[in-house]
């Protein structure tokens, strides 16, 4: 594998700063043995200059190293709250094959996105468009034992919502599964990124912060391994 333009950028700066030491170095070195006035003018002034030089590179160093991890971790946003129906509507929207999802109830999910009602705006529909479309669409959640009280009816609610929804979508490929613990992750799939962060429990997962990633990233594999993972295990 040839080493990205980044990584040659780095080593790059990597040798030039080190030959800027050297000449730094044989530069004091000439001011200290040096009794000329003029020439120790010069050395001095060489040597000054390259010490600055040396310290802008390993700024820039350090950013580019920076930059280059996270491209690695292949990171393509940092959400501080998950609180934006219309980024999500459009993120559900993009979705050609699956939308995944594992989070604490998904009452909101449903609210915001597969509202049956005729009057419904069709911004509020987007879920619906999809499983019309064939898309498969998978939620994984806590089973009522493990919700704290406050949360009990969403449970029943979003069991509302997909009988309505299978009543007037029979066909759709919506499927709803259980885990038996404690919610700790919420995992938001379409397609080829993922959206990934933590469940506090005393904290709505709207106002949590997110990492947006590509499912290629080390992160979104953790996460994806662990999705599927517990569905595999998790109950009808």
């Amino acid at each position: 594998m040839k080493p990205s333009h980044a990584c040659f950028k780095i080593k790059t700066s990597i040798i030039i700063i080190v030959l800027l030491f050297i000449i730094a170095g044989v530069l004091f070195y000439l001011y200290f043995k040096e009794n000329d006035e003029k020439l120790l003018a010069v050395f001095g002034s060489l040597a000054a200059g390259l010490i600055v030089a040396i310290i802008q590179l390993i700024i820039a160093l350090q950013e580019n190293i920076q930059i280059e991890k996270l491209k690695n971790l292949e990171l393509i946003n940092i959400m501080y709250s998950r609180d934006e129906r219309a980024f999500y509507r459009k993120y559900i929207d993009t979705a050609k094959e699956n939308i995944y999802v594992m989070g604490v109830t998904a009452i909101r999910f449903f609210k915001d996105f597969a509202d049956i009602e005729p009057s419904a705006p069709q911004d509020a529909k987007v879920l619906l468009g999809k499983l019309g479309k064939n898309i498969k669409v998978k939620i994984l959640l806590p089973s009522v034992d493990y919700l704290r009280d406050n949360k009990k009816n969403d449970f029943n609610s979003v069991k509302q919502y997909k009988d309505a929804i299978m009543k007037e979508l029979p066909n759709c490929r919506l499927e709803i599964k259980y885990f038996n613990h404690i919610p700790s992750h919420s995992i938001f799939i379409v397609d080829k990124t993922c959206i990934v962060g933590p469940v506090f429990p005393k904290i709505e997962s709207k106002y949590t912060p997110a990492l947006h990633l590509k499912n290629t990233s080390p992160i979104a594999q953790k996460y994806l391994d662990y999705f599927n993972d517990e569905w595999e295990n998790a109950n009808e």
